[in-house]
């Protein structure tokens, strides 16, 4: 794929709304209380014995995704709940703010394939129900779920997970039960935090400049800023990303993304598949 600089990310999205902005820029930065530098990588063994995490990358040049279960269709799992905080913000997309290959549709959403950056268009699947399967999508509010038909798809089992502990600054992926990489990171200032819940990764997109705002690597999710409606009149998507000030990492300082050592985040871009399931969590 063509390396995309921090330009691209932030086109402007008008009525038609075909492109993709990332949070957090250097300008926003604010300082923090720093936490305690964690290891980049261990091989500890977690005592959670995590779920398997199925990803549904999308065969075709489109799909639609309805956003209530199809006839005949029970769905055995309890929908994954929204945060209280999303209520007051629009929706992403809506109608007159298609965005980035996704439109609103009658009953739920169309997504083209594969997505802005050229990248397969991937969900993470929560459910498997006859021809149908319960994903979570990019939308907003967060942890929105929709249907897909199983033939629109193919399937793969995801071993990576993702759990951020908003109130240590600490980023852990597992591999299995093992730890893969502890990190400190930066998360988001007061005024602009970071959302809490279950999300997943999107697409991995590789930055032309190692030393730009967003470092060697943009880890996209599929969740959206709960405080911000636009970022620089583009989506504000939450993502995992390098950066050029890790003197900031264990502090509140971004727009809403998380920011780690660009290392780190090559480390991550080289292992994790889209669909890697990923917990923030407001910790203690």
């Amino acid at each position: 794929m063509t390396p995309t600089s921090p330009n691209r990310i932030l086109r402007l999205v008008g009525a038609l709304g075909i492109t993709l902005a990332l949070v957090a820029g250097a300008g926003a930065c604010s300082g923090g209380d720093k936490s305690t530098p964690a290891d980049d990588s261990t091989t500890v063994t977690s005592s959670e014995a995590f779920p398997t995490v199925q990803a549904a990358t999308v065969k075709g040049k489109s799909i639609n995704v309805v956003s209530a279960p199809p006839a005949g269709v029970t769905t055995s799992t309890p929908a994954v709940p929204t945060t209280i905080a999303q209520n007051a913000l629009p929706a992403i997309p809506r109608n007159g703010l298609n965005s980035a290959g996704v439109k609103k549709t009658a009953d739920g959403f169309e997504y083209t394939n594969p997505t802005y950056f050229k990248n397969p268009l991937v969900f993470e699947v929560l459910e498997t129900s006859g021809d149908w399967l319960k994903v979570l999508i990019p939308a907003r509010p967060n942890q929105t779920e929709g249907w897909i038909k199983a033939t629109d798809v193919t399937l793969e089992t995801v071993s990576y997970r993702m759990v951020l502990d908003l109130s240590k600054f600490q980023l852990t992926v597992y591999k299995g039960n093992d730890v893969f990489v502890e990190t400190s990171v930066v998360i988001g200032k007061d005024s602009t935090r970071t959302p809490v819940g279950r999300f997943y990764l999107t697409e991995k997109i590789k930055q032309s400049n190692d030393t730009g705002i967003y470092g060697s690597w943009v880890l996209a999710t599929n969740g959206y800023s709960e405080s911000l409606d636009t970022f620089n009149d583009g989506l504000p998507v939450i993502a995992f990303h390098g950066t050029n000030q890790p003197e900031l990492v264990g502090t509140k300082a971004s727009n809403g993304c998380i920011r780690m050592t660009n290392e780190v985040v090559s480390q991550l871009a080289d292992a994790l598949p889209a669909g890697t399931p990923i917990d923030i969590i407001p910790g203690a």
